[in-house]
């Protein structure tokens, strides 16, 4: 092979192996991790006071975790009573604020839930606390009051057979009953 058709051969190789590690879908990251400015600021700088106010007669939506989607009301004075799709019993349980040190030294805010008497993997009877500004920001849903009227009961209206993508479709389901 002559040199201009082996420098042509491997110029054009080159060529194609420098598109395969630039695609973005296959790239992988080279810097630091992004910075989330609002996570991190709800984060340090919740307080109690508003963490209290944030869950206080509040009806919320959860879809995070490896459990069922959960509808819950946490009353203003620290209980929760949680729906779960697929479940027709609703869950008594408590929540409350709690102060902690955090990784840099300073004060860390975190909502606590339990739910004495449950035996499951992402509820029970165990204090299970996150930071504050990190469970607000991931709740998929919240709105004041108890639009859902859980307050009290042991039994739904009706199991939930789909996951909620809001509250909206869940008290539509409730209001059709």
């Amino acid at each position: 092979m002559s040199p201009i058709g082996f420098s042509f051969i491997l110029l054009a190789a080159v060529q194609v192996l420098g598109a395969c590690a630039n695609h973005p879908d296959t790239a992988a990251p080279t810097g630091p991790a992004v910075p989330m400015p609002q996570l991190s600021a709800a984060i340090a700088n919740s307080t109690p006071e508003e963490a209290r106010r944030a869950i206080s007669n509040k009806t919320w939506l959860w879809t995070l975790g490896g459990g069922p989607y959960q509808v819950h009301y946490s009353t203003a004075d620290g209980r929760d009573f949680a729906w779960l799709v697929g479940e027709s019993r609703i869950l008594l349980g408590e929540w409350r604020i709690d102060t902690t040190t955090g990784p840099q030294g300073g004060p860390l805010v975190q909502l606590c839930l339990r739910y004495p008497g449950v035996r499951r993997p992402d509820l029970n009877g165990d204090w299970n606390c996150r930071p504050a500004g990190t469970f607000f920001m991931e709740m998929t849903d919240r709105e004041s009051g108890d639009p859902l009227h859980l307050l009290n009961r042991t039994q739904a209206q009706f199991v939930l057979t789909t996951s909620p993508a809001n509250l909206a479709q869940v008290e539509a389901q409730v209001v059709n009953r």
